[in-house]
């Protein structure tokens, strides 16, 4: 079986959590003996049994896939769609029905289609795989849930032990989404010290406001470090924070939960419902300085790093290969 990963956006525009799942994947399928590749559009020759796309694809991607007779499995991550309020969705879910019926060109562009022509679709939580049967009518037999994953050696480190020091710490890229902002003001007004780890898609006004915040006393800042720092700086912390608006499991929040260290997160959807199995979670509605600083005092005071995992994190090989069985049951639908 050849495997081909296909992703629209370029890694140079935006790093990130997809990249970090494409890369792993792909490193651990070589390390199983899996033939796989990146799809290269410029190659006329290149072919596969199965054409995995990461986001959602153009459908005529998907239908010239097909009638080479190729399995065709996406990969979604509907975080934004998931954390809109309930009655937006609602008016989406009747925008895509009476449009489907009503412009059949035009929902082709939008790629509604996708979600009843692929042979399976991927989630990373059960909660926006039922976003996307509500939203876009997604086939109920096709979907599946896949977590995200750690390597091996990501693992072994995050579960060392270590003299405990008394900071919280962030990992996320340094922009809007994140709430880096929020968080910092919030340390500065609780004062409780952050170290804030990642760095931004450009240095833009969001950047220079973010690092007119850090003064090392409560706005710690790193920059974009080592995988073995920042697992170093983990592995010390109390707790970890995150204030993002939408997220899709977060490899961040998996990195932090191998490490056994509670979690602030938003009160959001992508954050309530994506870690069930958590057993120290704590959430914040990411909308004002003193509500966030006054949920973040409280929360470094009582957390501390424990023995065992926050919740169960598995093993990159572990998700390649529950992939591997996602495109033997694909298969059958091709």
């Amino acid at each position: 079986m050849r495997i081909l990963i296909s992703h629209h956006l370029p890694f140079a525009l935006a790093h990130g959590g997809t990249q970090t799942v494409i890369v792993e994947l792909m490193e651990a399928y070589r390390k199983l003996g899996v033939d796989a590749d990146y799809e290269r559009w410029w190659l006329d020759e290149q072919d596969c049994d199965v054409l995995h796309f990461f986001g959602r694809p153009p459908i005529t991607n998907v239908r010239l896939a097909k009638k080479r007779g190729y399995t065709t499995v996406m990969t979604e991550y509907l975080d934004q769609v998931s954390s809109r309020p309930r009655w937006y969705r609602f008016l989406q879910r009747n925008a895509v029905r009476h449009l489907g019926r009503l412009a059949r060109g035009g929902v082709d562009r939008l790629g509604w289609d996708v979600y009843r022509t692929v042979d399976a679709l991927v989630y990373t939580t059960r909660y926006e795989w039922d976003v996307a049967q509500y939203v876009f009518s997604a086939r109920p037999e096709r979907g599946h849930i896949i977590p995200h994953g750690l390597t091996e050696s990501a693992l072994s480190a995050l579960s060392a032990e270590a003299p405990p020091e008394d900071y919280l710490v962030s990992v996320s890229t340094i922009a809007p989404r994140k709430n880096n902002v929020l968080l910092a003001e919030a340390a500065r007004a609780a004062k409780v010290p952050v170290h804030f780890i990642g760095k931004p898609y450009a240095e833009d006004d969001y950047y220079r406001r973010f690092l007119e915040l850090v003064d090392d006393k409560y706005v710690h800042y790193h920059g974009f470090v080592s995988e073995d720092e920042k697992y170093s700086r983990l592995v010390r912390a109390r707790g970890f924070a995150l204030l993002s608006q939408f997220e899709s499991g977060c490899v961040a929040v998996y990195e932090a939960a191998a490490a056994g260290l509670p979690l602030l997160l938003s009160a959001l959807p992508w954050a309530e419902t994506g870690y069930p199995a958590a057993r120290d979670l704590s959430f914040v509605a990411p909308k004002g300085v003193k509500q966030v600083a006054d949920s973040l005092a409280a929360f470094y005071e009582r957390s501390h790093r424990h023995s065992e995992m926050t919740f169960p994190v598995v093993t990159w090989a572990e998700v390649a290969q529950k992939y591997l069985e996602v495109y033997a049951v694909a298969a059958k639908h091709s």
